[in-house]
C-alpha cells in the first residue's frame, strides 16, 4: 500500500516528513510506503487541503494558514503572546483532553474528512525590516513600514493595529524582490525561514518580538486512516509522535543557527526590553481578541485557555522537580 505526505520546504518540515516516512515503513515492514512531496508541487494551501479531503492525498503537514480556511479554531494558537516559552508551546498538544477535543472539532468542521495526528513547531515569529531598528509599535508608524504578512486575516489586522503604514500581501517567493524594490519595508516570520530564503541579504534589522508562535498540523484523510489495519494505524500514530519531536528539535536548532549567522553577517539584532514588549502586548493582545472571538467558538477558546493553564503548571512542576 502506498500513501503520499505533502510537507513544507523548510528544513524542519522536511526532516519531520522523513522521520514519519522512515518509521511507518520500518514498523510495517514496508507494507505501507510513504511518498514525500513538497508543498507547491501540488498547488496552494487550499488546493492541497481539498485534495486531502477528497482522498486524493493521504497526509498533509500544513501551517496555520493552510488549515484555518477549513478549521478557524486553529487561529486561537496564533493569538499574539499566547506563548512566552517553547516548553509550554511544545507541551500544550500533549494535554490528552485538549488534543482529543481538537481532533474531534477538526473532524466535525471538515465533514469527517480530516484527522489530526500531531501538532509540532512551525515557527516563532519575529520582525525583519530594511529600516530601523524597530523597538516599539511606534517605530512601525514613524518609519512608515510597509509590512508583508501572510494572507491570514488575523495577521493583517494585527499589524494594522500595531501601526504599519500599509499591509502588503505578496507570495513567499516574491518577498526578496519586494524588499529589494521597496514594495515592502518589513516582514515577519521565523528566523530560519528568513535566513534560508536569503531575505537577510536585503533586510538589515531584526527585532526579536516573539509575537506569535505557530504550529504545523500533521493531518490525514480520515477515511484512509480508518481503513488501515490496527497494526498500520499504530505505526502511523507512533510516526506522528516521532515527527513532532523531530520538528520541534530541528526548528529550535535551526533558529539558533540562523540567529548566529545573522549576527555574523552584521545584521542589527534588537531584543526588546520588558517595557517595550509590554507596549507590543498592550496593542496586539486586545486587537487579536476581537478577531478571534468572532472567528472561534467561545467553548474552544475557553478549552484552550484551560489546557494552557494546566500545561503551564505541568511545565513549572517539571522545572521545579529538575532544579530540586
Amino acid at each position: 500500500m502506498e500513501a503520499t505526505l505533502a510537507h513544507p520546504h523548510q528544513n524542519y518540515g522536511v526532516e519531520a516528513a522523513e522521520a514519519f516516512k522512515n518509521h511507518v515503513e520500518a514498523a510495517t515492514g514496508g507494507e505501507l510506503t510513504i511518498n514525500l512531496v513538497r508543498h507547491g508541487a501540488l498547488g496552494g494551501d487550499r488546493e492541497i487541503t481539498d485534495q486531502l479531503r477528497l482522498g486524493e492525498l493521504e497526509f498533509n503537514l500544513p501551517g496555520a494558514g493552510g488549515i484555518a480556511s477549513i478549521f478557524p479554531h486553529a487561529q486561537v494558537h496564533s493569538w499574539p503572546f499566547l506563548f512566552t516559552e517553547r516548553s509550554v508551546f511544545w507541551e500544550l498538544p500533549q494535554d490528552p483532553e485538549y488534543f482529543q477535543l481538537t481532533r474531534d472539532e477538526l473532524l466535525k468542521e471538515s465533514g469527517d474528512t480530516m484527522r489530526l495526528l500531531a501538532l509540532m513547531e512551525n515557527s516563532i515569529r519575529h520582525l525583519y525590516t530594511t529600516r530601523g531598528p524597530i523597538r516599539t509599535p511606534d517605530d512601525l508608524s514613524e518609519e512608515a513600514i510597509k509590512m508583508r504578512t501572510q494572507a491570514v486575516p488575523l495577521h493583517q489586522e494585527l499589524f494594522e493595529a500595531l501601526g504599519a503604514a500599509q499591509i502588503v500581501t505578496v507570495s513567499a517567493p516574491e518577498r526578496y524582490s519586494a524588499l529589494q524594490s521597496g514594495l515592502i519595508d518589513g516582514m515577519e516570520g521565523g528566523l530560519s525561514s528568513a535566513w534560508d530564503a536569503g531575505l537577510m541579504e536585503v533586510a538589515d534589522y531584526v527585532s526579536l518580538t516573539g509575537h506569535m508562535y505557530e504550529y504545523l498540523w500533521l493531518v490525514s484523510n480520515n477515511a484512509f486512516y480508518e481503513g488501515l489495519s490496527d497494526e498500520h494505524r499504530q505505526a502511523v500514530d507512533e510516526a506522528a509522535i516521532i515527527a513532532a519531536a523531530t520538528s520541534n528539535v530541528i526548528s529550535y536548532q535551526d533558529d539558533n543557527a540562523a540567529l548566529e549567522k545573522m549576527a555574523e553577517a552584521g545584521k542589527e539584532i534588537y531584543v526588546p526590553t520588558a517595557d517595550e514588549l509590554s507596549q507590543w502586548q498592550d496593542i496586539a493582545i486586545p486587537a487579536a481578541r476581537e478577531f478571534i472571538e468572532e472567528e472561534v467558538p467561545e467553548s474552544y477558546i475557553e478549552a484552550t485557555m484551560a489546557a494552557l493553564e494546566r500545561t503551564r503548571e505541568r511545565v513549572a512542576g517539571s522545572k521545579s522537580s529538575t532544579s530540586n
